[in-house]
């Protein structure tokens, strides 16, 4: 899966800039940024993590290093793929602690499979190390990295004086095509859910 420097070349071919003239990287990792948010919306990225209960409880408070946005499922995992007990619950943050709450108390040592949405990240964007947007979505992603960059360029030439209006006009109507074919491509019926079975610093699950 490509790392930043792909996305840049991709989406200044977009912006016909390949020379950079115009927008710069900084101006490109800030529409990738905003795109991606929008992707991980649309797209989220599902992980799973292991979670020992302590004490007889229907309380589960997690740990301060754990970070989502939903957390979509809570699975009691057995010895086989073929038993296993999906758990209602009730999930809340509070002063930045994610709680859950099962609808029943939970016995202690049980290990719960957490199921939660974490955002995509792309190698080399903020200190990421690693993509997880699949190579399929890339150009998709570009369209709407190049739709934001757009927008945001004849957002910062408003009141530009000596700026013939028509080149800001060109950019806003360019970014309106752009940014529709994103927003199309990253319905839910468009495409999938990403899945990844780790939690960073987590050891797997043996059985």
């Amino acid at each position: 899966m490509s790392a930043i420097a792909a996305y840049r070349t991709q989406t200044l071919a977009l912006l016909t800039d390949a020379g950079s003239t115009y927008f710069s990287s900084m101006d490109v990792d800030q529409a990738l940024r905003w795109a991606l948010a929008e992707y991980s919306n649309r797209r989220p990225l599902l992980r799973t993590y292991q979670y020992t209960v302590m004490g007889v409880t229907s309380h589960h408070e997690m740990p301060t290093g754990f970070v989502t946005q939903h957390i979509t499922g809570i699975q009691r995992p057995y010895t086989s793929d073929d038993d296993i007990h999906e758990i209602p619950f009730h999930a809340y943050q509070r002063d930045e602690t994610w709680i859950i709450e099962t609808t029943y108390d939970m016995p202690d040592g049980t290990v719960l499979q957490i199921t939660y949405s974490d955002v995509h990240q792309i190698d080399g964007l903020d200190g990421a190390a690693g993509t997880t947007v699949p190579d399929g979505d890339e150009t998709l992603l570009c369209v709407g990295t190049a739709g934001h960059a757009m927008q945001q360029r004849a957002m910062d030439r408003v009141e530009t004086i000596n700026m013939n209006q028509d080149v800001r006009q060109n950019y806003m109507e360019i970014a309106v095509v752009y940014l529709a074919a994103f927003n199309r491509g990253i319905l839910p019926e468009a495409g999938t859910v990403i899945s990844l079975p780790t939690f960073p610093g987590d050891e797997e699950l043996k059985f």
